[in-house]
């Protein structure tokens, strides 16, 4: 049985995968930086969980959360479900169950919080065996069941512990292999004699249990013996360091180790899959190992998280390293792999494909450097169109066929090959065994890179950034028609050139079109054709180009991909589940997490709704709010947004479609929103109420204003009678005022007139008085002497004509006292003024009319309103201003 597990390690080679499978990588910046991932562990739905450094992490494809829950380190986890996970960690262990809003809570069940300072237990693994959860740390295994735990000393201290087949086994450090029967532990072997033995795995073989050691290879244990197995990967394990371990299906197996990455083996020991840094990996560190149901092998290292995607068709070469560039081109011929890029065509043994070794090796063929742009097969040869021209492939490296350099594709046609060129089409024939460069072909100019043949006699030319022309040839390769469909007139990018059974067809990155040889033109048709989803493919890229039975070539940007054509995956949709994330009820002032059923807040009336298909790629989502909503379009978004429901029950309906199948079943959601508080039954209680107190509020409003209208009226009509009777006072005031101003005029009118009267007559009445007083003096005189009275009489007849001829001014005088105010104001403002001025505006504020003035100032008439004139010139007043006005206002 040896020699056969041995012999049957010896052809491995044969077997092994080509290319790496595709890897996703998490930095720990992407997974909150929770430290090292210490185990991991899906759940049924896809929902991938870590123990980590700092607690528990999960990711579900999309979105990574972190849960604290224990203070030490958490070293190990087993998943029942999405809502039950049970965590082991240093100095604690216990259970994670998801409350109604999606988050975990933490509950320990480790029975010596109190008395931690006498214990050091750090539990690194947890089994679930015969429905009883089972924690182990190197001192104990704790055994759950029942709600109650059982403790079971380890005979020195366990170094590590398995579950292989429903069985439970448990390596101690120094005492041998022992299996546990849910009681008790039994031996299974002690440990071979001066070797160091430290299990890292175990798994069922054919042969026995095959024991994978770290640092000691490989062991075969099979009836009662323990024998080391010879092969190359034992060989390889023993300088690796075997540190994790993990079952891949019924048919593989995954080893981590610490110096050399990730081997995937199968039960008999054949290499599969050797993954390290040089092809892609992060780290060659593994600290942690699952398979998921999905088809991927997670892996926590050192340094960050990948995935690795078994069940893809795809598989990888990329160049790390910059040993070869990104491919363009590949043909398999006679065992050997040629690869064209950008650097050059390289080649290998197709064998060396094989991804059982630590890297891919290229070799580049002499005087091919720079851009090869295309391979192809024709006559058992192998032509290169290469940026510097056509070459063809010979035994120690390549011929130059003569020709304009810059070839992009070549094709047989009838006898001749037929070149894209940089700038057209170019033509070659044989003779003699040898093939020569004939002419450029006429009509045709630009990049082609593609042609075509449709028939005989018509070429399809495929002109970047021109279009596409159909060609007519005749027997001399010479275009007779020519159709020129510009690139404008089709919707996308990256045009290319595809011929099948039902024609041509002309493939963009949004549309396909088929050829209509009737209408002579493109017809977009409903199919499309999606590229390859793979990272870094090349533009225009819409098939791979078949090399092998088992495998096509994809070009890429940092090296080429393999698509196995022959695949036994099952790509059925039974594995997957659409799964709810969180439900969040928002406005634009604040936001809370509620869960499926929950009442939210009316104002909270706009909801995002998470799901998702955990850790699956190409799925597409669709929703339907209520049974009478529309389904939306196909999205890869998985967040629905639903703004301003209403009030009441509403149900979300989501579905999701993976790789083009629809899954089984429609995900249901109860959306609630409250009934907002003014239309709640209290609400509606306190309208009734206020109902009736606002009618008897507004009764006794009404009898009020009632009332407040008669006392308005009643006011009014008191005021309108007092505003009258005002009015009437006021015109009997107006008119009393009106009588005692025509009274003071009338007054003061009559003053005047008597003023001048008795002004006159008292200067008459002087003047008399003094005549008489002399003439009584001189009569007297005369009389008393008769001798002198001749001429006494004399005298006094000169004093009666005198008193006739002379001027008396004490008329002047008293008017001069009587205004001596008016002249002190006057000559204040007008310093101008003469006597005479003066004397006139006294005369002229009594009101004495022009005539009398005259005779009183002994001139004429003209010559008065010639000195009123130049009086109001010297008082500076304005011809509409009244002088008799301004004399009585000063």
């Amino acid at each position: 049985m040896l020699f056969l597990f041995g012999a049957l390690a010896a052809y491995a080679q044969a077997l092994a995968e080509k290319g790496v499978p595709l890897i996703q990588s998490y930095t720990p910046v992407d997974y909150h930086n929770k430290g090292k991932v210490w185990d991991i562990c899906s759940a049924p739905n896809g929902i991938v969980y870590m123990a980590a450094d700092q607690g528990l992490l999960e990711y579900d494809g999309k979105t990574w959360n972190a849960f604290k829950g224990s203070k030490g380190f958490t070293r190990s986890l087993w998943v029942a479900n999405d809502s039950l996970i049970y965590t082991g960690s240093d100095l604690d262990f216990g259970v994670w169950k998801k409350n109604k809003y999606q988050q975990f809570d933490y509950t320990s069940l480790y029975p010596f919080q109190e008395v931690v300072q006498d214990i050091n237990e750090e539990f690194w693994q947890i089994h679930h065996l015969n429905n009883d959860i089972i924690f182990v740390s190197s001192q104990n295994l704790y055994v759950h069941k029942n709600r109650q735990l059982v403790r079971i000393a380890a005979p020195y201290k366990f170094s590590n512990s398995f579950l292989v087949n429903g069985t439970l086994y448990f390596a101690d450090e120094k005492n041998g292999l022992y299996v546990f029967d849910g009681f008790s532990l039994k031996k299974i072997f002690d440990y071979p004699n001066k070797v160091i033995f430290h299990i890292s795995g175990i798994y069922q073989h054919a042969g026995g249990l095959v024991i994978v050691t770290r640092d000691s290879g490989l062991y075969r244990y099979a009836n009662g013996n323990l024998i080391q197995v010879q092969n190359t990967l034992s060989e390889n394990l023993k300088t690796a360091k075997v540190f994790s371990f993990e079952p891949v299906g019924h048919t593989q197996i995954a080893i981590g180790t610490v110096l050399k990455g990730l081997y995937i083996i199968d039960l008999d020991g054949r290499i599969i899959h050797l993954i390290n840094r040089n092809k892609g990996l992060p780290s060659n560190t593994m600290l942690a190992l699952h398979f998921s149901p999905a088809g991927k092998l997670w892996m926590g290292m050192d340094y960050g998280v990948s995935a690795l995607n078994l069940k893809n068709d795809f598989t990888t070469f990329n160049d790390y390293k910059g040993e070869y560039g990104a491919g363009y081109a590949a043909s398999l011929k006679d065992g050997v792999f040629y690869l064209g890029t950008n650097q050059g065509l390289y080649r290998a043994k197709w064998e060396e494909l094989n991804n059982d070794r630590a890297h891919f090796s290229f070799q580049l063929i002499p005087e091919t450097e720079g851009q090869v742009w295309t391979l192809e097969q024709i006559d058992n040869s192998l032509w290169m169109g290469h940026d510097k021209g056509l070459f063809t492939l010979r035994e120690n490296g390549v011929e130059k066929v003569g020709g304009p350099a810059g070839v992009w594709t070549v094709l047989p046609y009838k006898n001749y090959l037929l070149t894209g060129n940089y700038n057209g089409i170019c033509i070659y024939s044989k003779s003699d065994g040898k093939w020569t460069f004939i002419k450029k072909m006429n009509l045709i100019s630009g990049s082609c890179n593609q042609v075509i043949a449709e028939k005989d006699n018509i070429l399809w030319v495929n002109i970047p950034n021109f279009g596409i022309i159909r060609v007519e040839l005749d027997a001399e390769l010479n275009p007779t028609d020519r159709l020129i469909f510009r690139e404008d007139i089709f919707k996308g990018d990256d045009l290319y050139l595809l011929k099948n059974e039902q024609g041509i067809h002309l493939v963009t990155d949004q549309f396909q079109y088929r050829y209509n040889a009737a209408k002579k033109e493109f017809v977009k048709i409903p199919q499309t054709i999606t590229p390859p989803a793979v990272e870094g493919l090349l533009p225009g890229i819409y098939q791979p180009r078949v090399l092998h039975p088992d495998y096509a070539f994809l070009p890429t940007h940092n090296g080429f991909v393999l698509k196995r054509l022959k695949s036994d995956n099952d790509t059925t949709t039974s594995n997957y589940t659409l799964v709810l994330r969180d439900i969040e009820a928002f406005n634009n002032d604040e936001n809370i997490a509620v869960y499926p059923g929950m009442k939210a807040p009316y104002r909270l009336n706009n909801f995002k709704i998470a799901y998702i298909v955990p850790n699956c790629e190409e799925v597409l989502y669709q929703y339907q709010l209520n049974e009478t909503g529309k389904w939306s379009e196909w999205a890869s978004d998985n967040t629905t947004t639903l703004i301003g429901l209403d009030a009441g029950n509403n149900t979300l309906s989501v579905r999701a479609k993976v790789n083009g199948k629809i899954l089984a079943g429609v995900y249901s959601v109860s959306l609630r929103v409250a009934v907002p508080w003014h239309r709640s039954w209290p609400a509606w209680a306190g309208y009734f109420v206020l109902a009736i107190l606002a009618g008897y509020a507004i009764l006794h409003w009404k009898e009020r204003s009632l009332k407040k209208q008669k006392e308005k009226l009643s006011l009014e009509e008191q005021n309108a009678l007092q505003a009258q009777a005002e009015k009437h006072q006021q015109a009997l005031s107006h008119i009393e005022q009106e009588r005692l101003q025509a009274e003071y005029d009338q007054l003061k009118q009559q003053l005047r007139n008597k003023t001048i009267e008795l002004a006159t007559k008292a200067k008459e009445n002087e003047a008399r008085n003094r005549l008489l007083l002399a003439l009584k003096e001189k009569y007297e005189i005369a009389q008393g002497n008769p001798a002198i009275a001749k001429m006494k009489w004399e005298e006094m007849e000169r004093m009666l004509d005198s008193y006739l001829l002379v001027e008396d001014n004490t008329f002047e005088i008293q008017m001069d006292e009587l205004h001596q105010e008016l002249f002190k104001k006057l000559k204040a403002q007008f310093p101008s003024l003469s006597n005479h001025d003066l004397r006139l505006c006294a005369y002229l504020k009594t009101g004495m009319d022009s005539k009398k003035i005259a005779e009183i100032l002994n001139i004429q008439p003209s010559s008065f309103y010639i000195s009123r004139s130049r009086l109001r010139k010297k008082l500076e007043l304005n011809a509409d201003e009244n002088l008799y006005d301004f004399l009585n206002a000063v």
